[in-house]
This record gives structure tokens, C-alpha cells and sequence, in this order.
């Protein structure tokens, strides 16, 4: 079994996010900017010892990678932005990981394909970058870059195939040809081909191509767009269009998904769960914020989530939203307030697994 972290790297300056937001802007501008908005309220959060990082340093993600080690978080999904035309972002942290740092330690990407648009912050929606596939010069330009990882023996592979997570699939119109020109240059350089996972969200609601071969359910948004009661529901809708927080409780969202029974047409499921989440640092009133989570409550039900019998589940792979999702309260890193419990969880019901 497998544990592996969503991750984020946007904490390091970044030429796109200079020309929307100023210069200098980086995920922790967001972080910094989170308000109490109740009583009790964990706002905002704070990085243990201050420890606002920048993660286009090589001892900034070696000390995360020494940290994962440590507690048994196995690998790192990092997003991976590539908006095409010639645009790409965020890149710095994988590179770093590559090309200059030899601890062994497992990572593989996530495509973030979508567009980033300015609606944070009470912002009306505003295009900062569109999301775009081209034709077979961009896939060339995109599977050249891709290869240089796939070719780490450190990438996560599955019988040999570089595994990739696609957040939107149902966003890629050309798939079908573009997937097939990339495993024909993959295979032509000694490489299988990709071992393809997709989201499944409220963007992609089921399988969306025919080659998937697994899904990741990303939680909680999963379990509160598909799962909830329909009071629930009618109370989410409520709350969007009269700008109030969507309050949702920790232990009835875990216990979905640990009951969940849904399907994929025999395709794999890894399964999908998440720390916390608050995303009102970005938000405000508009966000969603899941109460009552304790990293306690976290363990208790990774453990049962890690021993549930569910068809079709890989148990190879759990993947947890996230190792610093910091402005969206989906955090596993040390905070101030937690402290190392989260990790500490980890390893404990990876220890209890292990026997």
C-alpha cells in the first residue's frame, strides 16, 4: 500500500501570477489573507515555526521529501500546469525534484487542465490563462517535456507505465489522437505507455475516455457534489446564491466515503480521501468549510478507509487531498495549530497496516 499526497506547487514566484496579482505573489499571499469568520474559526493558517517556504529552493523540497519519509507519506502527486501555446507554469519544484536532488522518493503528476481565472478575493471572473490542447507540434513539445521525468526511476509507474492523474478529461476533446501520438513517441524511446487515471469531480462526472485504466474520487468535492441528501444539496445552492458559508461536518463526509459502492466499468479505483478543508482564505463567505475535523478523526478513518472491501478498489494506492493545500485547509504539513498530528496519523495506521 501506497499512501500519496496531492501537491501543490505554487508557493514560488511565477511570471503569470506577477502579471495578474503583483510581483512577488505566491500561495502564501492567499494563505496569509484567511479571516476568522466565526468563533473557534482556524483562520488563518500558519505554517509550524513560521515556515513559509519557497519551494523554487532545493533544501525547501528536500526537507518536505525528508518530512513524507519520515512519517510514510510514499510519493507526491504534483499538479501539473501546461496550458499549451507555449505556456506552462509552475514547473520550478518537479525540475528541482529531478535534476538536483538523489533522495529516493516516488512522485508522479497530475494534469491541472484547466483554465486559471481571477474569482478569488470577491474578484469578478477574469482569464488570467486559457487552458488549451493544439494540435500534434504542441503534444510533441508536451510529451518531450513529460518524458524527462517518465525516464526518473523514481516516477510512479504500474507494470512499467508512467502513471498520470488527469484532472478534467472531460475538457480534452482531442484524447483519443493525442494520447496515441503521445504513447507512439514514448514507445519509440523505450518507454510503455501511460497509465492513465482521471478525477472524478463535479468537471468529470464519470469516465470520460475509453483507455483509462483507473480513477481517483478527489475529495470531499466528490462526496458533496455526488453524495450528499438532498436537503443537503438544496442547502449548498442556498448558500451559493446568497454568498454564505457551506458548512459541511468532517465525520459525515468520511463515513461516505468510506461506505461508498460506486463503480467505474471495471476500471480501477484508487481510493480518494482528504485532511480538511477550508477554502475561505480564498473565498470569504462564498467558500466551503468542513467543521469538526481533528487529526485524530483522520486516522481513525484512513484506517477503516485502508481495510474497507469495496469492488474494484486498488488497495495499492490511497491519495490524500493534500500535503500543502494551504488555502484550502486540505494540509498535511506541520501548522501551528496541529502541529505534526496529521503525519504522525500516517504512520501510525501505516505501521498498524504493516503487520
Amino acid at each position: 500500500m501506497k499512501i500519496l499526497s496531492i501537491y501543490l506547487p505554487g508557493f514560488h514566484e511565477e511570471e503569470i501570477n506577477n502579471q495578474s496579482w503583483g510581483k512577488g505573489f505566491t500561495e502564501w499571499d492567499n494563505v496569509r489573507t484567511g479571516k476568522k469568520l466565526y468563533s473557534n474559526h482556524i483562520q488563518p493558517y500558519v505554517p509550524l515555526n513560521d515556515n513559509y517556504y519557497d519551494l523554487s529552493k532545493k533544501s525547501a523540497i528536500e526537507h518536505q521529501i525528508k518530512l513524507a519519509k519520515k512519517y510514510k507519506v510514499d510519493g507526491f502527486i504534483f499538479y501539473h500546469y501546461w496550458f499549451g501555446n507555449g505556456k506552462s507554469a509552475l514547473t520550478k519544484p518537479a525540475e528541482i525534484l529531478r535534476d538536483k536532488i538523489k533522495l529516493d522518493f516516488n512522485y508522479c503528476f497530475c494534469w491541472a487542465n484547466h483554465s486559471w481565472i481571477k474569482n478569488w478575493h470577491g474578484k469578478n471572473s477574469e482569464l488570467i490563462v486559457k487552458q488549451e490542447y493544439g494540435d500534434e507540434k504542441e503534444w510533441l513539445k508536451h510529451i518531450n517535456y513529460l518524458m524527462n521525468f517518465f525516464k526518473d526511476e523514481r516516477y510512479i509507474k504500474i507494470d512499467g507505465r508512467p502513471v498520470m492523474y488527469f484532472y478534467n478529461m472531460n475538457d480534452i476533446k482531442c484524447i483519443d489522437k493525442m494520447i496515441k501520438f503521445w504513447n507512439d513517441i514514448l514507445n519509440k524511446n523505450g518507454l510503455k505507455d501511460i497509465y492513465i487515471v482521471e478525477y472524478i469531480t463535479s468537471r468529470n462526472k464519470r469516465v470520460s475516455y475509453e483507455g483509462t485504466e483507473a480513477v481517483v474520487e478527489f475529495e470531499p468535492l466528490c462526496t458533496t457534489y455526488f453524495d450528499i441528501s438532498i436537503f443537503n444539496k438544496a442547502k449548498r445552492y442556498i448558500c451559493k446564491k446568497m454568498n454564505l458559508i457551506d458548512f459541511q461536518n468532517y465525520d459525515n463526509l468520511w463515513k461516505k466515503i468510506i461506505n461508498r459502492k460506486r463503480t467505474y466499468s471495471g476500471r480501477n479505483i484508487h481510493k480518494g480521501c482528504f485532511s480538511g478543508w477550508d477554502n475561505s482564505a480564498r473565498k470569504g463567505h462564498q467558500s466551503m468549510i468542513v467543521k469538526n475535523n481533528t487529526a485524530q478523526k483522520f486516522g481513525k478513518y484512513l484506517n477503516q478507509l485502508i481495510n474497507n472491501e469495496r469492488k474494484d478498489s486498488d488497495n495499492e494506492f490511497i491519495v490524500i487531498n493534500a500535503w500543502n493545500e494551504w488555502s484550502e485547509g486540505a494540509i498535511l504539513e506541520p501548522t501551528e495549530h496541529d502541529e505534526y498530528k496529521y503525519l504522525e496519523e500516517i504512520k501510525k495506521v501505516k505501521e498498524l497496516n504493516e503487520k
